[in-house]
Order: C-alpha cells, then sequence, then structure tokens
C-alpha cells in the first residue's frame, strides 16, 4: 500500500470519530458583583454553561470559581436583572461586574487579567502556565524562544553548523519531556530536534508546563513531564493580524493571520508564516559560517465549531525547511545541506449534550508524515521518514458534587521511521510500533475550607496499560496529591513512570557534525524511569501586594536508557559508543521562583536552579555532559498605566558543565572544550509601544556580547578525525538588536 493510499484511509477513518478534548488545566476566577451604587449584591447565581460548576456571592458580592476545563461561557443571573451570559478570554481571571437592569453583561466593565506567569494553587498537577502576554517580553519568534524569561525550561544551543535547538527541562534534554499540542502528543524523531522552530510565536496563545510525571492521561512519553501548548483560536484572534521582525545577524520573519466567522457556532482561520535567515557572519574567523542558512514556509487553517451538543477542531498544518551552510569559501571541503518536509491533520471533536452536564465523551486524533534529507560534510549523509497516526477516546464523568471524577478511554498510536545514515558510519534501521492501550484516572476532592467550592485535599491516581513492541504490555502507574494550607499556600507531592521509544540517529543530530566513529552494543528496546516530584507554591500578601512563591524538588531515575558514552576515545580518533544502561542513570533537581510587584508598574522575577544529573558509562558514573549544574534568572518588567509601554529586562546565568573526555586530543585544539566550560551571563531586554492598532518593539539580546569563540574544534581540517562542531555551550554570535511591529484589525469581518 502506497503512502498516499495508508494515510487517505486512516484519515476517512479517524475523522468519523472527531473528538474536543478538554485542556488539563483548569484556573481560578475571582470576582466582584455590584449595583449602580458600587454596592456588594449577594446571592447572585454565578455558574458555567453545560456545568454542574456554579456559586453564589458572599455579602460584598465577591465569589470564587473554579473555572472548568472546557467552557468559557459564564452565566450572571439575579432576580430582577438581565440573565446573561458572558465570554471569557483565556486570560480572564479577574472580573468587576457591575449589573444594571435590562443592561446586557457585554455592556458590564471587566477588570483585570490573568497574570503572564503563574503557577497553579489549585491543579493537583505542578503547573505554570505561560500567557500571551509572557510571549510580548521577547521577540518569541517561535515556541524554542518562548521560554526566555522561565526559571523552569531551558533552551540549549545544539551545534555550530545545522543550528538547530533543544530544551532542558528537570535536568534532561527535551526528548524525555512529554511535548503536547492542543493536548495532541508532537514532536517524536525528526521533531525532535527541530520541533520547537515549527511552531511561530504569533500562533501562541498560552503554554502550560506540567512539572513531574503525575498524569498519564495524554500517554507515558512524560517521563520528566509535559508541555502543553495552546494555540490562537480563529474565533477569539483578530480578523487580521501581521507581524514582521528583523534582525542583525540577517533573520527576517514574517507572519499573517486571517480569520473568519462565519456565524456564532463556526470559525475558520489561516496563519501564515516565511522566514528567512542569511547565516552570512563570520565573526571568529574561523571559516565556518556562524549561523545555517534557513528557509522556511509553515502554514497552518484551523476551524472550529460549537453547538448545543458538539464542539470540535480540524487543523492542517504544512512546511518545508531548508538549511545550509559549512565553511564560508565555496571551495571549501565542508558543506552542509539539509530538507525537512512536514505535513499534519489533526483535530478533535466531542459530545458534550449529555442531561449530565458533569459528563463528556469524545476522541482526538493526529495524523502526521515528515521526511528529512541531509548531508554534513563528505562523511554523513542521513535520511529518515516518518509516519505517525494516534487516536484516543475519552469519558469522563464527575459525581457527588464533583467530589469524584473519573477519566476513561482507549487509545491507539502508530509510528514509523526508516533512518539510513551511510558514509563514515553506517546505519540502516526501520522502526514500526503500534501501540493499543487504555488509561483510566481517577480524582477525589475532599477537605472543607472557608470557600465551599475548594477543598482542601485531592488525590489522583492515574494509570496506562499498553502493549508495545507488539509483545510488552508496559504499566503506566502515576498518582499526585495536592494539599491545599490555606487560601495562600498549597503543597503537592508526585510520582510516575514512564517510557519512550527511542530514535538512534534523529535523538543524536548534532553527532553528524563531527568525525566521531560510531560503536553500536547492545541497545535497549525503549527508555523507561521513574519521576518523584515535591512541590511547594505560595502566593502571600508581603506589604499589601500578591507576591508568588514556587519551589521543586523532582528525581528521574532510569530503568533502561540508551547511554551514549563520548568519553571512551582511543589514540587514533574519537568514539561515539551507544550501549544500554549498565548501572546508575537519575537526574536531581532543586529550583525555586520568587515574584514580586514593586510598585503597579514594576514587577521582579528571580529564580535559581541545581541541577545534579550524573549516568554510568565506560569511564564510571560521572556528571552527564552538556547540562549546567546552576541556572539562575532575573527579570523585571515594567507597564505603563496607559498600558501603551511594556519593557523587560532579563538575565540568565548559565554555569560551568561538563563536557566530554579529550584524553588523545592534540592539546593545539582544545581551547575552549577543557574539561568543564566556563560560566557565563547572557542578558536581553525588549520594549514594545502601542499605538492604536500598532505594537512595535525593538530589543536586543546578548547585550555582553559573550560568545563561545572556538566554537569548532579542528576547522582546518573538517575531514579529519577531531573535527567536532557539537559541543556548544553558548552563543556563537554576538550582540543581536532586533526590531519588529504588530498590526491589527479588530472589526470582525
Amino acid at each position: 500500500m502506497t503512502e498516499h493510499k495508508f494515510f487517505t484511509r486512516i484519515a476517512i477513518a479517524v475523522t468519523t470519530f472527531l473528538f474536543l478534548n478538554s485542556l488539563i488545566y483548569s484556573q481560578i476566577v475571582t470576582g466582584t458583583v455590584v449595583d449602580s451604587k458600587n454596592q456588594g449584591l449577594e446571592g447572585v447565581m454565578v455558574f458555567f454553561l453545560n456545568t454542574t460548576v456554579g456559586t453564589r456571592t458572599l455579602k460584598d458580592g465577591s465569589f470564587v470559581i473554579e473555572k472548568p476545563n472546557n467552557e468559557n461561557r459564564l452565566v450572571i443571573r439575579y432576580l430582577g436583572f438581565k440573565e446573561d451570559t458572558l465570554i471569557l478570554k483565556d486570560d480572564q481571571t479577574q472580573l468587576f461586574l457591575q449589573l444594571k437592569e435590562g443592561v446586557d453583561l457585554q455592556d458590564v466593565t471587566i477588570t483585570g487579567t490573568r497574570s503572564s506567569h503563574s503557577f497553579s494553587l489549585l491543579n493537583p498537577q505542578n503547573v505554570e502556565t505561560l500567557t500571551s502576554k509572557e510571549f510580548r517580553k521577547a521577540a518569541c519568534c517561535s515556541l524554542a524562544e518562548s521560554f526566555q524569561t522561565s526559571n523552569t525550561v531551558d533552551l540549549a544551543y545544539s551545534n555550530a553548523v545545522v543550528g538547530n535547538r533543544e530544551i532542558q527541562f528537570l535536568g534532561l534534554r527535551g526528548m524525555y519531556t512529554q511535548q503536547l499540542v492542543e493536548n495532541r502528543p508532537v514532536f517524536t524523531g525528526i521533531l525532535n530536534t527541530f520541533g520547537y522552530d515549527f511552531i511561530p510565536g504569533t500562533w501562541l496563545d498560552q503554554i502550560n508546563i506540567q512539572k513531574g510525571a503525575s498524569s498519564a492521561l495524554h500517554g507515558a512519553q512524560s517521563m520528566t513531564g509535559a508541555i502543553n501548548t495552546g494555540l490562537k483560536k480563529p474565533d477569539l484572534d483578530y480578523p487580521v493580524y501581521v507581524n514582521g521582525y528583523a534582525d542583525y545577524h540577517g533573520r527576517f520573519e514574517g507572519n499573517l493571520h486571517l480569520n473568519k466567522s462565519w456565524s456564532d457556532f463556526d470559525h475558520s482561520g489561516i496563519y501564515l508564516h516565511a522566514s528567512r535567515h542569511s547565516g552570512f557572519r563570520d565573526h571568529n574567523k574561523d571559516g565556518f559560517f556562524d549561523d545555517a542558512k534557513n528557509n522556511l514556509l509553515n502554514g497552518m487553517i484551523k476551524n472550529t465549531f460549537f453547538g448545543t451538543s458538539w464542539e470540535g477542531m480540524v487543523n492542517a498544518q504544512a512546511l518545508h525547511n531548508t538549511r545550509s551552510g559549512g565553511e564560508v569559501n565555496d571551495q571549501g571541503k565542508y558543506s552542509f545541506q539539509q530538507t525537512i518536509t512536514h505535513t499534519n491533520l489533526s483535530g478533535n471533536l466531542g459530545y458534550v449534550g449529555f442531561e449530565n452536564p458533569s459528563q463528556s465523551t469524545g476522541s482526538i486524533y493526529d495524523l502526521a508524515f515528515s521526511e528529512l534529507y541531509g548531508s554534513f560534510g563528505t562523511e554523513h549523509q542521513f535520511s529518515n521518514k516518518e509516519k505517525r497516526g494516534l487516536i484516543q477516546f475519552i469519558y469522563s464523568h464527575a459525581f457527588s458534587d464533583d467530589k469524584h471524577k473519573i477519566t476513561v478511554g482507549p487509545a491507539l498510536t502508530y509510528n514509523e521511521a526508516h533512518e539510513k545514515l551511510t558514509g563514515l558510519n553506517n546505519f540502516d534501521h526501520h522502526y514500526k510500533e503500534i501501540t493499543p492501550g487504555i488509561f483510566a484516572d481517577y480524582d477525589i476532592k475532599f477537605g472543607e475550607m472557608e470557600c465551599d467550592d475548594l477543598k482542601r485535599w485531592i488525590i489522583s491516581t492515574s494509570h496506562r496499560l499498553e502493549y508495545i513492541k507488539s509483545s510488552k504490555l508496559f504499566w503506566t502507574p502515576r498518582a499526585s496529591l495536592r494539599y491545599n494550607i490555606d487560601e495562600e499556600w498549597t503543597t503537592r507531592l508526585s510520582i510516575g513512570r514512564g517510557y519512550r521509544f527511542f530514535r538512534l540517529v534523529s535523538d543524536q543530530l548534532s553527532l553528524l557534525t563531527t568525525n566521531r566513529m560510531w560503536i553500536i552494543n547492545d541497545l535497549p528496546e525503549y527508555e523507561s524511569s521513574w519521576n518523584y516530584g515535591l512541590n511547594l507554591v505560595g502566593k502571600p500578601t508581603i506589604f499589601n501586594k500578591a507576591a508568588e512563591l514556587n519551589f521543586d524538588f523532582y528525581v528521574t531515575r532510569f530503568e533502561e536508557q540508551l547511554v551514549l558514552d563520548l568519553d571512551a576515545d582511543i589514540p587514533t580518533r574519537p568514539l561515539a559508543i551507544f550501549s544500554s544502561l549498565n548501572g546508575d542513570s537519575r537526574a536531581v533537581v532543586l529550583s525555586g521562583t520568587f515574584s514580586y510587584p514593586i510598585t503597579n508598574q514594576i514587577t521582579a522575577k528571580t529564580g535559581l536552579r541545581y541541577q545534579d544529573t550524573k549516568q554510568t558509562n565506560s569511564t564510571g558514573f560521572r556528571d552527564q555532559v552538556m547540562i549546567p549544574k546552576w541556572r539562575g534568572l532575573l527579570s523585571i518588567d515594567f507597564e505603563s498605566t496607559d498600558k501603551k509601554w511594556l519593557c523587560n529586562f532579563a538575565t540568565h546565568y548559565i554555569g560551568k558543565m561538563r563536557l566530554p573526555d579529550k584524553t588523545y586530543y592534540p592539546g593545539d585544539l582544545i581551547h575552549d572544550h577543557r574539561e568543564y566550560s566556563k560560566p557565563y551571563f547572557h542578558l536581553q531586554a525588549q520594549a514594545n509601544y502601542t499605538y492604536q492598532l500598532w505594537e512595535f518593539y525593538v530589543g536586543c539580546e546578548n547585550i555582553t556580547n559573550y560568545t563561545q569563540h572556538q566554537a569548532i574544534i579542528d576547522p582546518l581540517n573538517s575531514s579529519g578525525p577531531f573535527f567536532n562542531a557539537s559541543e556548544i555551550y553558548a552563543p556563537i554570535n554576538g550582540i543581536k538588536p532586533y526590531i519588529g511591529f504588530k498590526y491589527r484589525i479588530e472589526k470582525k469581518i
């Protein structure tokens, strides 16, 4: 069967079972309801449509209500006033409602917005949320650059030729973190390395960072946690939105959003992205371009519909990416060329028409096809073709006044890939994994608090049972506990197991920019680990201002792991040895974050993180390479009273990290690649100004102009055994000023 026919049949089968899966991260909405004289109204009914989530206002008119995962329509009902429905935006969590007889609520004053960055007090899982306002504080040209003001997720440099970037999370590489887009697992294989650059920053609506393996609802691959990315929705985005960006290093980017509401229930959007990076610089004069030339065309179509019984979404995405680089001299020996194509069909649809509004059912689906072709100098040629399919059904039911909730369903995933590497090292392998499974989550809430709608305790258990490798039954148990000490402090415990299927070459793509000789020993069937976590969140009032504190302690310990040993060399050539774990491997992370509004316009956030990541290889139980022991953050925000100015200054401290052994390297080649890297600070700043429908921004990254000057080992002998462009721990380029603009049309078309 051809690939086209295969995906056509799968698409036909899946689209008959569409689903709307609700977001797993809820919010708390607080507010006050007053009359025309600003006197608080007691007993006003406040509830979310088609749910059992509701409350009444207290004597002063105040209320607190937990926003359900799949509903944003808030109903206000009070005797003598017109009942109406208010549609909340994602960032609206503080409301001031002034009721007048016969006045629609759409004319009511709404004040207050959710913080651009917050830690949840109420979710049983440890969730950190970044909103669209947070993304405005930096250039944020892609998802990869959206974590620049976060103390949790790090963007790591990868190599000096390809220019790919990946994240680090809880002391480990990003491939151990489950990547979700609108609750769909993505970024496997090829996209492990490049996927974060393939979601433009203007598409982002919200990011939820779930720390720890506390739920297996969306899969067992969240070994250290999950990052769920929410995208703009056609019904809430601007009808027309345009963005342009340019920087000193030759990067130009444009984004266009076109949205249309066909009715109150049907909405469509087209999202287009084009970018070009000329990659013309060689600031350290080593004969290699500092950046790869990079051209990307990326487009997505989104369709959403809402009804009294059914709600759903259908998305289609396609992209084409080319990269090239290497030696500046056209006659040079080392040239890099790479092409990636990716297509994706995804969506969801859910039935919410049950008589009992606490019931819902549906499913989620995703189909993708990716291809990569690349040549890395004269030593490596690599290709990979991947096909991926997912369908998952979910039934959810809350009962006993929402004190108990069960979520169950079956799931089926299909992953197929063909990796072929030729040249200095040869590897040809076909992967095929058909994984059926079932999952079940159970939550129980108990323990009274002053606010009747909130419970002091939540215990959540999650189980997933899957047949992996067509023969092995893999059980993924997880559990989490949340205890509200009071309205300002929450503590959590979590424990969970996870696993992932590796891709030998795609997971280690940076190795192709070295001339190491590969030795492949016995490999594990999969990688698996246990994660244990402790979290404390506080939002106390200090000097009449609301502060926010977060402390995390997490341990990830591997049962099975693919070990890449870069320390065992021979006198004539460095080696890369692949083998199964034979010993201990674990990551321990201790971190703290504190934010405080110094004034009504200025907010400061600071964070510090210690990471101890060790692994057993041929030389013993040692620090894992390329992971810093310490990281720090200081971020200062300014927002003018009229909301026209938004400014941010952020500095990151990146501590020293262990580099691979170089026992047999010639001494004159090592330079900045000795036993440990040098610690450094990375500073950035940006200022935004809004004028009517326009927003202009100017900023600068790497203000101190710090670079890893001699980034490539032995650049004058690119075909020699010691050539290595993969040990990058700091910026290669220097200071990077940039400018940009945003324009929107607010009137519906």
